[in-house]
């Protein structure tokens, strides 16, 4: 039986807003990942958050329309141990899976992931109306290959 291991945080939705990026085209603040992607540029982001039960760090890429998250997750639930969990927003789907088994599972892009979400949707850890505290930067050195399905993964729909 597959394990669905759902991490909730305090996230919140807003309006979305475009950031600002400076003169070196670095991103600092409390933003949307949308906010970001409608930059129309590449962008590799990173971004701390914790509650009660998990403290989750965060990387994501977009290139603007798709992207791709690696999050290395602690967790009180597991007797206090890592793992890392994934997900990759492309063709209107969002894929989300761990590193604690070969499956995942597949649903429609969620705009928010907080603790009132849908388990859905609360599996992609992050939406994309969700307001985090990002540092971003220009991906510099841009590799579309970030953005497949990985192979030996198998996905199923999450209902």
């Amino acid at each position: 039986s597959a394990l669905l291991v759902i991490f909730v945080y305090n996230g919140y939705v807003n309006r979305v807003r475009t950031p600002a990026g400076g003169p070196d085209g670095k991103i600092n603040g409390s933003y949307t990942i949308l906010g970001i992607m409608r930059l129309g540029k590449p962008y590799v982001c990173t971004f701390e958050n914790s509650d009660e039960i998990s403290k989750i760090s965060g990387t994501i890429y977009t290139d603007s329309q798709k992207l791709y998250g690696e999050f290395k997750i602690k967790t009180d639930t597991l007797a206090g141990k890592e793992f890392n969990s994934f997900l990759l927003e492309k063709d209107g789907q969002a894929y989300a899976w761990t590193s604690l088994q070969n499956t995942g599972f597949k649903s429609p892009i969620a705009e928010s992931a907080s603790k009132n979400a849908s388990p859905k949707e609360q599996a992609q850890i992050v939406g994309t109306k969700d307001v985090m505290p990002y540092q971003c930067e220009p991906w510099q050195e841009m590799n579309s290959a970030i953005f497949e399905t990985p192979t030996g993964v198998t996905f199923s729909e999450l209902k």
